[in-house]
């Protein structure tokens, strides 16, 4: 903590009064950070040209730009592993407001209520949603991981034109 107070420019006490302990610092920060992070995804899918383009830059902001930063991280292992209940559930809002708004530019894209519709796009946000977590499960360069997530965005979106 006395490190963290002398980076931030504040005294320990100080620090003391807005955070219980070092793991509160980092839940606070990695929230943040994912909270950025989840912002920049949602404004790139909305500002994608083609549908293709728009799940890549959602991908590329949400996937990869994070994997590309807890990467070059020297504290890598740290981050990954971490089990903190309090990021834990500060994350799970966050991606629980992420995924539903990805649902929605889905519906606004692919409308319709019948159960087939409906299916469909539930298939998309899924294959969105888990595809990259086994992306990352060999550990992939950030060169490697972010041609996945083309490869991806690419995939979805041809399904998507096939539907329309």
């Amino acid at each position: 903590m006395a490190n963290i107070a002398e980076a931030a420019g504040v005294s320990r006490p100080a620090l003391y009064q807005y955070f219980a302990d070092k793991d509160d610092v980092f839940a606070s920060a990695f929230t943040l950070v994912f909270e950025r992070h989840t912002e920049a995804a949602l404004d790139a899918l909305t500002a994608g040209t083609t549908v293709g383009s728009a799940l890549d830059g959602l991908l590329q902001r949400f996937e990869g730009d994070l994997w590309e930063m807890i990467a070059g991280s020297p504290h890598h292992d740290e981050i990954v592993a971490a089990k903190s209940p309090v990021v834990a559930l500060a994350i799970h809002a966050v991606l629980e407001r992420f995924w539903a708004a990805v649902a929605d530019w889905l519906a606004e894209l692919h409308p319709g209520s019948g159960s087939d519709r409906e299916a469909r796009r539930a298939e998309w946000l899924d294959l969105l949603r888990w595809s990259a977590q086994g992306m990352r499960f060999d550990r992939p360069s950030v060169e490697q991981l972010r041609r996945r997530l083309s490869a991806l965005a690419r995939s979805v979106s041809a399904d998507i034109a096939t539907t329309a």
